[in-house]
C-alpha cells in the first residue's frame, strides 16, 4: 500500500516500477469506470483478472468499490499475484481496508519531495530552505522556473486537488471546511482551540474535530499532541496543526512574499522542520512519536520525539542563536537529548 497526498508522484512511481519489473503485470486505475468494473469481490471475476499474472498494480484504489474485500481476497486466495495499491485519501482507503487487511499489508506514505531526496550542497542549502518555506516541495513546483508559474500551479492544486477526496467520499460543508482550513493556515506553530475555530465558523466542536480528522486523513495537515509523563503542570489536551506542504498553505492564505518580507517566518520554519522530520523518519524506517511540550506556566519546546525509549527535544530558531532549554524540562527529563535547530543545522537534522 502506497498512500499519500495527490500530485506527489504515486502514479509516476507505479509507471517507473512497471518499466523495470519482469513478469506479466496489469495496471488498473480507479479513475476509469471500466477498470473499476473488473475488480469486484467475486471468485470468478478475480480468477479471470489474475489469470497468468505475476503483478497487479491498482492506482487510485480508493475509487474502487469494496476495495478492502478485494485486496483481502487477492491476498488470501491468489497468492501467486503480488499486489501494489496506491491511494490519495487515507480516510477512505484505510476505512475500507483497515480491518480486512490486518497483518496482510505493508504500508508506505509518499510525501512531497523530502529534503534528503534533493541534491543539496553547502552553497544551495539556503536557497532550497527559502524555496520550501514559500513554495513547498511538490514535484511539479520544483520543476518550474518562475515565481508566477509556481504560484499559479499551487493555487490550482489548492483549488482543484487539495480537498478532492474529501468532497468525493464524505458529506461535508465545502465552504466551512475551506474556512476551517484557512483558519488553521494562520495558526501553524500555535496551539489550536477547536472551540475557538468552531465559534468563528459557527460549528460545534464535534463537527470541527470531524473535519480536522478528514484533513489529516487526506494528508493535508498533521497534528501533534502535548507530551507528558503525567505531570500536573504539563499541557496534554491541546494540539498543534502543521501543513504537509507549505506551498499549499501559502496558497490558501495568498501569502507568497519573499522570505525577507515575511512576518510569519518563525512559524514557517517550525512547520517545515516538523514535516521534514516526519518525512525523514518515514523514509528511514524510524518509528517515532512526535509531540510538542508546554507547561501551564508557558515553558515550552517545539518538538519532542520519542523513539525506542529515547527522548529528543528540539527548539527551532530560524534567526539563529541558542535557545534556552526550559528548566522544567531539564529537571523532569534529565536523560533526554536537547538541541536548538537553526538554519545552519537543517542539513544534519533532516538527513
Amino acid at each position: 500500500m502506497i498512500l499519500g497526498p495527490r500530485q506527489v508522484g504515486k502514479t509516476t512511481l507505479l509507471e517507473w516500477l512497471r518499466s523495470r519489473i519482469e513478469g506479466k503485470l496489469l495496471l488498473l486505475n480507479g479513475d476509469f469506470l471500466d477498470d473499476r468494473r473488473l475488480l469486484v469481490p467475486e471468485r470468478s471475476a478475480l480468477s479471470r483478472l489474475t489469470a497468468g499474472l505475476d503483478y497487479l498494480f491498482i492506482d487510485e484504489a480508493q475509487n474502487f468499490e469494496n476495495i478492502g474485500s478485494c485486496l483481502k481476497l487477492l491476498h488470501d486466495h491468489f497468492p501467486q499475484v503480488r499486489v501494489l495499491a496506491t491511494g490519495s485519501s487515507s480516510f477512505d482507503l484505510s476505512a475500507r481496508t483497515g480491518e480486512p487487511l490486518s497483518g496482510r499489508q505493508i504500508r508506505h506514505v509518499l510525501y512531497p519531495i523530502a529534503w534528503s531526496e534533493l541534491d543539496i550542497g553547502p552553497t544551495t542549502t539556503s536557497v532550497h530552505l527559502d524555496h520550501a518555506m514559500v513554495y513547498g516541495s511538490y514535484p511539479e513546483v520544483l520543476t518550474l522556473a518562475s515565481h508566477d508559474q509556481k504560484v499559479r500551479l499551487l493555487k490550482e492544486l489548492a483549488a482543484d486537488y487539495l480537498l478532492k477526496d474529501i468532497f468525493a467520499q464524505v458529506d461535508v460543508n465545502r465552504s466551512k471546511l475551506l474556512a476551517i482550513l484557512q483558519l488553521l493556515a494562520f495558526q501553524i506553530g500555535s496551539e489550536v482551540s477547536l472551540s475557538e475555530v468552531g465559534r468563528q465558523v459557527q460549528m460545534d466542536v464535534k463537527t470541527v474535530s470531524r473535519y480536522l480528522h478528514f484533513l489529516t486523513e487526506a494528508f493535508v495537515v498533521i497534528r501533534l499532541g502535548g507530551f507528558s509523563r503525567n505531570l500536573r503542570k504539563e499541557v496534554t489536551k491541546s494540539q498543534k496543526i502543521y501543513f504537509v506542504d507549505l506551498g499549499l498553505r501559502n496558497a490558501l492564505v495568498q501569502a507568497f512574499q519573499p522570505i525577507l518580507l515575511r512576518d510569519d517566518l518563525g512559524r514557517l520554519f517550525e512547520n517545515l522542520m516538523v514535516i521534514e522530520r516526519v518525512k525523514r523518519n518515514a523514509y528511514a524506517g524510524t518509528h517515532a512519536n512526535l509531540y510538542f511540550w508546554r507547561t501551564y506556566d508557558r515553558q515550552e519546546l517545539d518538538l519532542v520525539e520519542e523513539s525506542e525509549g529515547v527522548l529528543r527535544a528540539f527548539e527551532f530558531k530560524h534567526g539563529g542563536g541558542k535557545a534556552r532549554i526550559p528548566k522544567a524540562w531539564r529537571e523532569s527529563y534529565p536523560r533526554s537529548e536537547t538541541r536548538t535547530i537553526t538554519r545552519d543545522d537543517v542539513a544534519e537534522f533532516l538527513t
